[in-house]
């Protein structure tokens, strides 16, 4: 996992809460060090810090990654400049995941392991994306998703129709505007 989502991660728990907050949790989560953008960390840290994140803040892992996600959107735009204002809806910016905005991350990070989404229109209004990745962070691809939502100030309902940790064999979501 690269530094940058350590880093936001760190950004998101100072500004909502503070920083003895962030350091009682990267303590219980038993992963140390400074955590710096050029890096590249292990998943099994930041699932660590997403455990110790989620108890401390009385979410399941699941709700902690995708309210993580959620706020993790509109600081992208800071990172990656002009990245999201080359979108004009939440549909043409999750339509661009694979061939626009995972490529520039790449070009950013070479060794950056990005998901890949399948699309499948059902209507000018709703599709269905499939999530693939082997981390298995569907839950923080979902509040990027609603982050999505809030940067455009769309209504956009988002049903997790499937997911692998459910035993289900892909994760699906259906995204209605």
């Amino acid at each position: 996992m690269k530094g940058i989502i350590f880093n936001m991660f760190n950004d998101i728990i100072v500004t909502r809460f503070d920083e003895c907050t962030w350091e009682e949790m990267l303590e219980n989560a038993r992963v140390s060090g400074a955590w710096s953008s050029l890096g590249n960390y292990a998943d099994h840290d930041m699932l660590a810090l997403v455990n110790a994140a989620s108890h401390q803040l009385a979410m399941t892992p699941q709700a902690c990654l995708q309210w993580l996600g959620r706020e993790m959107l509109p600081r992208l735009g800071g990172i990656y400049p002009g990245l999201l204002e080359r979108f004009s809806t939440t549909f043409s910016m999750l339509k661009a995941l694979n061939n626009v905005i995972h490529p520039e991350v790449v070009r950013f990070h070479p060794d950056a392991s990005v998901p890949v989404f399948h699309y499948h229109e059902v209507s000018s209004h709703s599709m269905v994306m499939e999530y693939c990745s082997a981390r298995g962070m569907c839950s923080l691809a979902h509040g990027l998703m609603q982050g999505c939502s809030d940067y455009f100030n769309e209504t956009v309902d988002i049903d997790h129709i499937q997911c692998r940790h459910r035993g289900d064999e892909h994760c699906l979501f259906r995204i209605t505007i």
